[in-house]
């Protein structure tokens, strides 16, 4: 069963991208995970990813007042991150092709390489994209 939980909702702006990591900072830091903590760092930059492709890809064009959902829940040391938008058509896929030195197309690659697992899951209006990471490992605590 899932420990604390914290949820919130932002426009589907690029400053609520800014916003999502500022508040996951500080849920981490209330659970007793220090900012300049690895393990923070990267479930942060997680977050920032999953953040920005729903603002990106996520909206439903010609609309407004749509929101953003994230979601972060603690199961012992597993830390869940939930990112929900409204866009159901446009399901995230992992591709390589975006690991060039192009502009974006690798925030999916970050995800996964920094996440012990992730998916996707349809909703009955758009989707949710989730990933997990383990706190515990030697570089965590230090």
């Amino acid at each position: 069963m899932p420990e604390p939980t914290t949820h919130r909702q932002y426009p589907t702006t690029d400053r609520s991208v800014a916003r999502a990591r500022s508040d996951s900072l500080t849920f981490l830091d209330s659970w007793g995970i220090a900012r300049e903590n690895e393990f923070a760092s990267e479930l942060v930059l997680v977050i920032s990813e999953l953040m920005t492709n729903a603002v990106t890809h996520g909206r439903v064009p010609g609309t407004c007042g749509r929101q953003v959902g994230m979601t972060i829940e603690r199961a012992g040391n597993v830390y869940r991150v939930e990112v929900r938008d409204t866009q159901s058509d446009r399901m995230p896929v992992l591709s390589v092709e975006g690991s060039g030195l192009g502009c974006g197309g690798r925030g999916l690659l970050l995800v996964d390489s920094l996440s012990d697992k992730w998916g996707v899951r349809p909703e009955a209006v758009g989707k949710t994209v989730w990933a997990e990471k383990e706190f515990g490992t030697a570089t965590d605590s230090e």
